[in-house]
C-alpha cells in the first residue's frame, strides 16, 4: 500500500502541475476599442474556424494575447475570440480621437459633401498617421478645416525608376457619423438620432481625410459659376435669402483656389453670387483674387442685419478681414470705419458765419 501511495502521490502532483501550466489564460494585457463599423469575432486563428459574434465601432475589449496579425480578446457577453488586429484601436489613440471630436464640435461648417470612395479617417493629416475609422462610399461629412501634408507614394510608385519630386497633398478635417446596428450602445453617444441607414444608430466622429476623396454637395448656381471660372471650391455658404415671385432665393459666398491641390493658402479667391429678380438668374456680384486666406470663414450680421463674413489672411499682417453684403454690393469693412462714422455723426456742426 505504501509503495502505491509513493507512486500515486507524485503522479497526482504531476497531473495538477500540468493542468495548472496548460490552464486557459485570460489575464488581460490591456484594453482596446473596435475601430470598424463591424468586426467578426472568430473562434480561433485556424483556417477552419467559426464566427462567434460581431463587434461594432466603439466596443471595448480586453486584450488577452496576440499572434501575427490577430489579437485574442474578451468581448464582454460575446465571450473570448480572435479579431484582426488592424481593426482595434489602442486606448491612447481612442483618447486622442475623443479629444479631437471635442475640439471639432464647436467649429463652424465650411462645406458639406460625401465620400467618393471608401475613405480612411486619420487622427492627423498624412497617410502614415494612425487610422481612426473607414467611411464607406457616399457617407455625408461636414468640412471644418484644411491642412497640407507630404504626399506618400504607393509601393508601386516607389519602385519607379523616375525621380520623385516632393509633393504636397490636401486634407480636410471633417465631422461625420459612424454607425451601429439598431439597439447597440457605445460610450460615445450621438447628439441626434439622424441615421445613415434605416435603423442604424449614429455615433459622432471626427478626423482627417484626403480632400480629393470628398465630393462637395454644391448648389447648382454655385457649381455652374465655379466650374466656368475654373476654380476649385474650398468652402461655401448661404449668406441670406431674398424675395422672388417664384419663392425666396439664397445668395452664396464661395471660397476657392485655382491650380492643383496642396497649396499653402487655404483659399485664394472669393466669389459672391446674388439673385437678380428682374433677369431671373444669378449674377457674380463680387470677385476678389490674389488672397491667401485661412479657414475658418465665419458668418455674421451687420448693424442693419446685413450678411457679413470674416476670415484671417495667412500673409502680410495676418489680420482679420470683414466684408458686408449690402443688397447686391459687397464692401470690405475696416475695423476703424464704424467708430469714425459714429463719431462723425455725433460731432456737432459748426455754426455758419
Amino acid at each position: 500500500m505504501k509503495r502505491k501511495l509513493l507512486v500515486a502521490v507524485p503522479l497526482l502532483c504531476l497531473v495538477a502541475l500540468l493542468a495548472w501550466f496548460f490552464r486557459p489564460r485570460h489575464e488581460s494585457l490591456g484594453e482596446a476599442f473596435v475601430a470598424e463599423r463591424s468586426v467578426t469575432l472568430w473562434s480561433s486563428v485556424a483556417q477552419v474556424r467559426e464566427p462567434l459574434a460581431t463587434l461594432h465601432y466603439g466596443d471595448r475589449v480586453d486584450v488577452l494575447a496576440t499572434r501575427n496579425d490577430t489579437t485574442k480578446v474578451r468581448a464582454g457577453v460575446n465571450g473570448v475570440g480572435w479579431v484582426d488586429t488592424r481593426y482595434l484601436m489602442k486606448p491612447d489613440l481612442w483618447q486622442r480621437s475623443a479629444k479631437l471630436l471635442e475640439d471639432v464640435r464647436p467649429m463652424p461648417v465650411q462645406a458639406r459633401g460625401r465620400t467618393k470612395v471608401a475613405t480612411n479617417l486619420r487622427v492627423e493629416p498624412g497617410r502614415n498617421q494612425p487610422r481612426l475609422y473607414q467611411f464607406a462610399r457616399g457617407v455625408a461629412v461636414e468640412v471644418v478645416g484644411r491642412a497640407v501634408a507630404d504626399w506618400v507614394p504607393t509601393p508601386d510608385e516607389k519602385e519607379s525608376a523616375e525621380p520623385q519630386e516632393a509633393k504636397k497633398e490636401e486634407w480636410y478635417l471633417v465631422r461625420g457619423l459612424a454607425t451601429r446596428p439598431p439597439g447597440e450602445t457605445t460610450a460615445r453617444s450621438a447628439d441626434t438620432n439622424t441615421t445613415t441607414q434605416s435603423g442604424d444608430q449614429t455615433i459622432p466622429i471626427a478626423g482627417w481625410v484626403i480632400a480629393r476623396f470628398i465630393e462637395y454637395a454644391l448648389p447648382e448656381p454655385v457649381a455652374e459659376g465655379i466650374a466656368s471660372a475654373n476654380v476649385r471650391p474650398i468652402a461655401w455658404f448661404e449668406l441670406n435669402r431674398v424675395p422672388d415671385p417664384a419663392g425666396d432665393k439664397p445668395q452664396y459666398l464661395v471660397a476657392g483656389a485655382k491650380g492643383p491641390d496642396g497649396q499653402p493658402c487655404d483659399f485664394t479667391t472669393l466669389r459672391v453670387y446674388t439673385w437678380d429678380a428682374r433677369k431671373t438668374r444669378y449674377e457674380t456680384a463680387f470677385i476678389e483674387n490674389d488672397l491667401c486666406g485661412a479657414l475658418p470663414i465665419r458668418l455674421d450680421k451687420g448693424p442693419k442685419n446685413e450678411p457679413e463674413f470674416r476670415f484671417h489672411v495667412m500673409d502680410g499682417d495676418k489680420g482679420e478681414r470683414v466684408y458686408r453684403l449690402i443688397q447686391t454690393v459687397v464692401r470690405r469693412i475696416r475695423d476703424d470705419q464704424e467708430p469714425r462714422k459714429a463719431a462723425a455723426k455725433a460731432r456737432p456742426k459748426s455754426a455758419a458765419r
